[in-house]
């Protein structure tokens, strides 16, 4: 069965984007800082056509979130600039073909799918920048992690990834 697994990097603050989010600006003001971190690996950059590139800490959290996906899903408000619903967790498994399906954002859609307990793995990369303003990732989320357990620290040069997965123990609950 494929697993939900959702990735986001938030501010100190709980804000996923900074305030003003557009078409033009699809991470707010000042939510680009949020990825900073992942733009110098080797990693990334040959993701993106890119040659050379640092290896650190965060290299391994990143090799790993990619493992295994076969399809992502992603809030409309992060690139179709407009919000509105969007079922895709059922055509997201659909394509994935049996692999995992991630999730990437935005708040709005995250929170969806967090407050129903349809995530089955959480990395949260915690960025040290303040953005003040823009969308909270956990608001309107409630207290329930839905069997979602901390299995995993990893401190990196400017971020630290914390990952939640549900356990066979977590299951129960």
């Amino acid at each position: 069965m494929s697993r939900l697994r959702f990735k986001i990097s938030i501010s100190l603050d709980g804000f996923v984007t900074g305030p003003n989010q557009s078409v033009d600006n699809p991470l707010g003001i000042g939510g680009m800082r949020l990825h900073e971190w992942a733009f110098g690996l080797a990693v990334f950059r040959v993701q993106h056509g890119m040659e050379d590139g640092e290896v650190n800490e965060s290299t391994r959290v990143i090799e790993e979130s990619l493992a295994n996906i076969g399809a992502t899903v992603m809030g409309r408000n992060m690139f179709g600039g407009h919000p509105g619903p969007w079922e895709a967790k059922q055509q997201a498994r659909r394509a994935a073909g049996g692999k995992d399906v991630s999730l990437t954002g935005g708040a709005k859609a995250s929170q969806q799918f967090l407050a129903t307990g349809l995530v089955d793995e959480m990395e949260i990369s915690v960025v040290p920048t303040l953005l003040g303003s823009g969308e909270r990732l956990f608001d309107d989320v409630g207290d329930d992690l839905h069997g979602l357990e901390l299995v995993r620290t990893v401190a990196a040069p400017q971020v630290t990834h914390i990952k939640f997965a549900k356990t066979l123990r977590g299951k129960g609950h």
